[in-house]
């Protein structure tokens, strides 16, 4: 790590501009630098902007075109709720805040982020997943969450298309979507058309330290000053950490995605059938296309598909709606979502460095958390107490462990 940047004299505050709403904007103080233009880091930069804080975005590719663009866009809490305790109630707080935050984003912008109270059905195909989904039922009630059994007609009087072997489904009216291209795109064009400075293809090579403060960070490109840093880089937050000095273990997860072509009202409900491997899931967009995911395989930083996991796919989308077996397949893709050792996320400040923070380890709830993310850290960078209890994703639990020199 940098010292001592030369354009800071010893014990001044680098200036920044801040958006003052009766002023516009004007010299002033507080600056805050994301490392990772993702959805978590965009989310961060917004909630900030909108509350007058200057911000500078940085990524090392195109932003939004990694996971935060390979990802369903699924809104549920059906995982949350097997959990439960806090991490139920981050994901419920976030789930609570996309339409009003969709909605505030499509009158700023014009760019509609797709938001969509689709629902959901929980596929029964045996006594098995039966098993599993009645499971899956009670831990939602405990959270509040309801809804209604079908049989087999009523499962295919919704969605004409499925199987014939379906036996019955959970239908549940609390999952929603968006599209993440174009709830990215909604950001980045309210990031520019309100003065945040935007840079990719920047990767970070260290960061400025002036004791155990940070002040900034080095890239190819030259400085950039800030009074606070937000290592926002998803899958490859490790290797930004270790910049400065501690070892967070984040790692990526590769999750592979089919996508058909389909026409608009063909599938009109998110399907779910399946646990751990033998997990499918579809998602329809508005315009027909229908998303078929996931695998997730530990596989470093390869992004390339493979033969088993397109196959894999295929035939569980098939299997749940044999139409598509003649659709076309417009495209197939891999993100890679960053994990943690516990399955939660961090978001906090770093230990024993004043003014750097992380918001990453999302896994797969990435979509879901990114617009309670962007309130609480907004809230914490600014001072100001989060409404949601941090302890539970702070970088000091038993995730984090300090290098040693």
């Amino acid at each position: 790590m940098e010292k001592g940047h030369p354009s800071w004299r010893q014990g001044e505050e680098p200036a920044a501009l801040v958006y003052n709403r009766r002023k516009g904007w004007i010299v002033g103080k507080q600056k805050v630098l994301i490392v990772g233009g993702g959805v978590i880091g965009l989310s961060i930069a917004e909630h900030l902007t909108r509350r007058g804080l200057a911000c500078l975005v940085l990524d090392q590719g195109p932003f939004a075109k990694e996971a935060s663009w390979a990802g369903a866009g699924y809104l549920d809490l059906r995982e949350a709720a097997q959990r439960g305790g806090a991490f139920a109630e981050l994901c419920r707080r976030s789930y609570d805040l996309f339409p009003e935050w969709t909605a505030r984003l499509l009158q700023d912008t014009g760019l509609d982020p797709e938001w969509d109270a689709s629902g959901s059905l929980d596929l029964v195909f045996n006594k098995e997943e039966e098993g599993q989904v009645r499971e899956a039922e009670g831990k939602l009630a405990a959270q509040g969450l309801t809804g209604d059994w079908l049989s087999s007609q009523q499962a295919r009087d919704l969605e004409p298309g499925l199987a014939p072997g379906i036996q019955a489904a959970f239908l549940s009216k609390d999952t929603a979507q968006v599209r993440p291209p174009r709830l990215n795109r909604a950001l980045l064009a309210y990031l520019q058309s309100h003065g945040a400075e935007l840079r990719e293809l920047e990767p970070v090579e260290d960061f400025i330290l002036e004791g155990r403060k940070v002040r900034g960070v080095k890239t190819a490109k030259g400085f950039h000053e800030a009074d606070q840093v937000v290592i926002a880089s998803g899958a490859w937050t490790s290797a930004l950490a270790g910049k400065l000095g501690f070892s967070l273990q984040v790692r990526p997860i590769r999750g592979q995605v089919v996508m058909y072509r389909g026409k608009p009202g063909v599938l009109k409900h998110i399907l779910f059938r399946g646990k751990g491997k033998a997990y499918t899931y579809l998602v329809p967009r508005r315009d027909g296309h229908i998303y078929v995911g996931s695998t997730l395989e530990d596989r470093g930083f390869d992004k390339g598909t493979s033969p088993e996991g397109m196959g894999k796919l295929k035939t569980g989308a098939s299997l749940i709606l044999p139409s598509l077996s003649q659709q076309l397949i417009e495209d197939t893709w891999a993100g890679l979502r960053p994990s943690s050792p516990d399955g939660l996320p961090f978001l906090g400040e770093v230990p024993g460095i004043e003014g750097a923070w992380v918001a990453s380890g999302h896994f797969t709830h990435g979509l879901l958390l990114s617009a309670v993310t962007g309130e609480l850290m907004a809230r914490v960078l600014m001072g100001e107490k989060p409404s949601l209890d941090l302890a539970p994703y702070s970088l000091g639990r038993n995730a984090y462990a300090p290098q040693s020199n």
